[in-house]
């Protein structure tokens, strides 16, 4: 967990975006730098058992129900003592709504937690070192951060990188090439304009700016119409040739983004 947490730190800090499926409680976890759960995180996770747990909290009588602090919990093999060794009774029964209370919150921490809290606490604490963040890192929401991490999760208007994107090696926006490019590019399906990102930033998510922050560049390649584009990652630019027709242009654009895997200057 303590490498996991570096990771993600470090990408953080780095502005580096990863496609990371974290729940959210973990995002609030790195928000609050501490693991702190409540009994209506346990709805996020698993409502059925939240709403049979608030029913006890209101239950008329909860000695008729004769339940104990002693559980066994999904997948455990061994019973769990809620009560932390301060049960209301010698038998080890709950007796009052107090107690009630007292039981749903910690079972609710013993679902949503339980066994891994050693685990998260050592991803969080890493996680939050590498990030080295300050005093308004506490003004952030869950979802602030899962953007900061993540990025949007949906695919942004192509036509705020076009006009954001920067030319080199003899062309420019006017060059036929580039409106051949722009013009496939446009055309693209959801799935393959993730693929161009990936193939030229390295990540297939859009920066929580939006494509215009991506300061992307498509440079003139000097290799010949036969060949498919190259990218540098590192730098954000896509290295094409000029292709002449629109024809052309769509085959070796696709023809990169579905097999430039393995290849290092992809």
């Amino acid at each position: 967990p303590e490498v996991a947490g570096a990771i993600v730190g470090l990408a953080a800090y780095n502005g580096i975006y990863l496609d990371l499926r974290l729940h959210p409680l973990i995002y609030r976890f790195l928000i609050q730098r501490t693991i702190l759960v409540t009994f209506d995180d346990l709805r996020a996770v698993h409502p059925t058992l939240h709403r049979s747990l608030a029913s006890l909290r209101t239950a008329a009588d909860i000695r008729t129900l004769g339940l104990s602090w002693k559980v066994s919990l999904p997948g455990a093999d061994e019973e769990l003592d809620l009560s932390g060794g301060t049960a209301g009774s010698s038998e080890g029964f709950i007796e009052s709504s107090a107690d009630a209370e007292r039981f749903s919150s910690a079972y609710a921490e013993a679902v949503v937690i339980g066994a891994m809290r050693p685990h998260i606490e050592g991803f969080v604490k890493t996680a939050v070192a590498c990030m080295a963040v300050g005093r308004a890192f506490s003004l952030c929401t869950a979802h602030d951060l899962e953007l900061l991490l993540c990025g949007l999760p949906n695919i942004a208007c192509f036509k705020d990188m076009e006009r954001s994107c920067k030319y080199a090696n003899g062309f420019t926006a006017a060059s036929p090439t580039i409106r051949l490019f722009w013009q496939v590019v446009h055309g693209m399906s959801e799935v393959m304009k993730r693929k161009l990102l990936l193939f030229c930033t390295g990540c297939d998510r859009v920066p929580i700016l939006g494509l215009k922050a991506l300061d992307f560049v498509i440079a003139r390649s000097s290799a010949a119409s036969d060949h498919l584009p190259t990218a540098n990652t590192c730098v954000n630019q896509l290295n094409l040739p000029e292709y002449e027709t629109l024809e052309v242009t769509r085959n070796r654009v696709y023809a990169s983004l579905e097999h430039h895997s393995g290849f290092g200057f992809a």
